[in-house]
């Protein structure tokens, strides 16, 4: 039998011991209790007498009373934690025996397990620091970590040892005591075990552990954002985001979903300022700068004086980067991206960058999307939209990355005035994210249908300076890229056409009102 997992309990093949993983705690068992366990667990939900208990015992002592099965259950269930009135683990039938209720389980999954942990046993007159020391860890990594993400403690953790090892990463502790001092070493290591960082401190006292912990779990949390991110440009699976997605699900590991931009932007400007020549960190820059304009405005767009210098940037990051990311088809899907979004003129390069990297690339799903972007703004709109749905047909269901395809096909299909399709679409995009029906919905509508009474609250609860500032950055965001001006109007036109019935003519800017006016 190899090592199984009940809850939080790890019992090992041999049934000596059982580890607690949630409190790093081990319980140990006599010979009587590992052959009542043994029979028990090798017959899950099957009723045991106590007669064939007992036989699992025989030859252990002299007792061969039915009460010695009764005292050794009892002192499993206290060791178990495990109450007899509401069992997890061994529930009595009365009149007939005991029975093994409990279920194996995988670990809970993991972004950080601390362990294997080496030396705390022979730590000496430094036991109680090097305790303080794991301790400080866990909770310096529980907080430099997303509140969703579970950082957990395993002594005895092998990233190849079966049950217990489901995380993402792993620290492992090594203590020893040398002339009055623990001398610590932590290495963090990747899922299979590959070494991506390590950390030599020295304390004295409890009272240094706190501060001396500290640089190295900041060092370790840009090491798992940066490997996370990495993981999608060397090798990216099919279903695998574009790079800027994954620099967003690399900040949702290490902080709460609406600081993750803001943390992606953190870790790229550091590493910049530590190589700011290096071809891909700079094109990393450039999409968070992308972002920096698409969600810092909170659905509004930025001042000019504010907006195109950020907009310089991302060409320089993006057209600087070339040249050296030639062979990294993930990084030429993300300066096309860039290129497409800035509408200047660059829309033939990000079309052949696109073309390049989906040739070479295994990443198909975000390999479709960008050049699916590509063929809608250079007006291809059909052979656009089919390749968006085959991306679509590839990501992992219910992402944000699926949810953003689904958001471009809205826009190709207002493009394309497939008013049908459209419908349909939002309707499925409204079952996937229901927050859509805030964000995306009220910009889709259609000039001949009146508006839904939640749209209408919506767009009337605006104002009339939010919402002209909404219809520039529709336009921003997602019209202007078309290089048909008429495609451009497709998109803008239901939107402007329900702010102008609610707000006035002049709530069109005017150079909006310029891409209308040829249509109307």
């Amino acid at each position: 039998m190899a090592d199984l997992q009940f809850g939080d309990l790890i019992f090992e093949e041999s049934l000596i011991s059982a580890r607690d993983i949630a409190g790093g705690g081990e319980l140990t068992f006599t010979r009587a209790e590992r052959a009542v366990l043994s029979a028990l667990m090798a017959h899950p939900r099957r009723v045991l007498s106590r007669s064939a208990l007992l036989d699992s015992m025989s030859g252990i002592g002299s007792d061969t009373s039915d009460r010695n099965v009764d005292f050794v259950i009892n002192r499993l269930r206290l060791k178990l934690g495990d109450p007899a009135r509401s069992p997890r683990f061994i529930a009595t039938r009365y009149g007939e025996g005991y029975v093994w209720v409990a279920e194996p389980s995988q670990p809970a999954e993991a972004l950080v397990v601390v362990g294997p942990v080496h030396g705390l046993a022979r730590a000496g007159a430094l036991e109680s620091v090097a305790k303080a020391f794991v301790g400080a860890l866990l909770e310096q990594l529980d907080a430099a970590t997303s509140p969703g993400q579970r950082i957990r403690l395993d002594e005895r953790y092998s990233p190849t040892a079966g049950p217990g090892a489901k995380s993402q990463f792993s620290v492992e502790v090594s203590l020893f005591p040398g002339g009055g001092q623990l001398h610590c070493a932590l290495v963090l290591r990747r899922a299979q075990g590959e070494v991506i960082g390590s950390s030599r401190l020295v304390v004295s006292d409890r009272g240094q552990v706190a501060h001396a912990i500290a640089g190295a779990v900041q060092e370790f949390r840009s090491l798992i954002w940066h490997q996370h991110v990495l993981s999608m440009v060397d090798a990216p699976v099919p279903a695998a985001p574009p790079i800027y997605v994954a620099m967003h699900d690399a900040g949702r590991l290490l902080t709460a979903d609406t600081r993750s931009w803001i943390e992606s932007a953190d870790q790229v400007r550091a590493a910049l300022e530590a190589n700011p020549n290096d071809p891909q960190t700079r094109l990393m820059w450039g999409l968070s700068l992308y972002v920096q304009v698409i969600m810092g405005t909170g659905g509004q767009i930025l001042p000019d004086d504010q907006r195109l210098p950020i907009e310089d940037e991302i060409e320089a990051a993006a057209l600087g980067a070339l040249p050296g990311i030639a062979d990294n088809a993930m990084l030429k899907l993300s300066a096309a991206k860039l290129l497409l979004f800035l509408a200047r003129d660059h829309a033939e390069l990000a079309e052949r960058l696109a073309d390049e990297a989906f040739e070479s690339s295994t990443a198909f799903a975000a390999s479709f999307a960008i050049l699916g972007q590509a063929r809608l703004m250079r007006g291809r709109l059909a052979e656009g939209m089919d390749l968006l749905e085959r991306g679509l047909e590839i990501a992992e269901p219910g992402t944000e990355f699926s949810v953003y395809i689904m958001v471009l096909l809205c826009g190709g299909k207002l493009a394309a005035r497939d008013f049908v399709g459209l419908t349909a679409l939002l309707t499925h995009l409204h079952e996937v994210s229901p927050i859509t029906r805030v964000n995306v919905a009220p910009f889709c509508v259609l000039a001949h249908e009146p508006l839904s009474p939640q749209n209408h609250a919506i767009l009337s609860g605006m104002g009339e300076e939010r919402a002209r500032r909404s219809l520039e950055y529709i336009h921003m965001t997602s019209a202007r890229q078309y290089e048909d001006r008429v495609l451009q109007g497709n998109v803008l036109r239901g939107f402007a056409h329900h702010l102008v019935r609610l707000y006035g003519p002049d709530v069109v800017p005017p150079h909006i009102r310029a891409i209308l006016e040829p249509a109307e």
